[in-house]
C-alpha cells in the first residue's frame, strides 16, 4: 500500500498557532518533509520544534529556490516531488510542512500538485494565515459587516487598480516592492490607512504603524494591511 502526502500549514510563526491536526499529523507521520530556501534557516521546522520533538523523526529537506528562473524552479519542484514519491512507494506517510496555510501563496502547492498528478493521494491541511495573524497583532478586524477584502501579492504589477476598489486590502510578501507599494499608497492618500508587520510571530518581528519608516530591504515575510478607514495613529 502506498503512503499519503499531507501538505500541512504550521501557521505564520508562533508555534502556539499550529492546529491540533497539524501537531497530530506531524507526530504520526513516518517522514517530515521540510522546505529549505537559499539560507540554512529552516523557518517552518523551527516553528514545529516549538511544539513537537523531531529528534527521532525521519526528515527530508525539499529545496525551494528563491529565484525567478522558471526552469530552475520547475526542476526543484520536480525533484521535491520525486523525493517524496520514493517514500510514498515504501508505504510511508509524508507530512510536508509549510508556513501559514498551503492554500494561500504557498510554494509547497506546486510539489503537492505534482504528487497528485503522479497518481498518489495527497491532502491539504489548512493553517492560520499570516494576514489573520497580522490583523490580530494590530488588534483590528480584517473586515466587518459587508466590507469586502482583497488579497494580493505585493509584487502584483496591477495592484494599483485594486487599491482603488472599495473595502480592505492585504498585500502579502511585499518586501521587494515596498517602495513601489508605498508610492502607490501615498499617491492615493492611503498611507494613514496602511500598517505593516514584518516577520509576524517570528524572531525579528517588527510592527510599522508608519510605512515611511519601513526599510526598502525589509523581510520577505512582510504583510501590509490597508483599511478603508484610517488607522488610529
Amino acid at each position: 500500500m502506498k503512503g499519503k502526502l499531507y501538505s500541512v500549514g504550521v501557521g505564520p510563526g508562533d508555534p502556539e498557532l499550529m492546529t491540533l491536526k497539524a501537531v497530530r499529523l506531524i507526530k504520526e507521520c513516518d517522514v517530515l518533509a521540510i522546505p529549505q530556501g537559499d539560507s540554512d534557516v529552516l523557518v517552518a521546522k523551527n516553528i514545529v520544534e516549538g511544539i513537537v520533538d523531531l529528534s527521532n523523526k525521519e526528515q527530508l529537506l525539499v529545496y525551494m529556490p528563491m529565484v525567478k528562473d522558471h526552469d530552475v524552479i520547475s526542476k526543484a519542484h520536480q525533484k521535491g516531488a520525486d523525493d517524496i514519491i520514493r517514500y510514498l512507494d515504501q508505504g510511508k506517510n509524508v507530512v510536508f510542512i509549510t508556513l501559514g496555510c498551503p492554500t494561500v501563496y504557498a510554494t509547497c502547492i506546486y510539489v503537492h500538485k505534482l504528487v497528485l498528478k503522479a497518481g498518489y493521494e495527497a491532502l491539504l491541511v489548512p493553517g492560520v494565515t499570516s494576514f489573520c495573524a497580522v490583523a490580530a497583532k494590530l488588534n483590528v478586524s480584517l473586515c466587518e459587516k459587508a466590507e469586502p477584502l482583497t488579497i494580493l501579492p505585493g509584487s502584483y504589477k496591477e495592484s494599483s487598480r485594486f487599491l482603488d476598489m472599495p473595502g480592505n486590502k492585504i498585500l502579502m510578501k511585499s518586501a521587494s516592492e515596498i517602495g513601489r507599494v508605498r508610492d502607490e499608497l501615498t499617491g492615493r492618500g492611503l498611507l494613514k490607512h496602511a500598517q505593516m508587520i514584518e516577520n509576524c510571530g517570528l524572531p525579528g518581528e517588527k510592527v510599522y504603524k508608519d510605512l515611511n519608516k519601513v526599510n526598502d530591504k525589509s523581510s520577505y515575510f512582510s504583510v501590509i494591511l490597508v483599511k478603508e478607514k484610517e488607522f488610529e495613529q
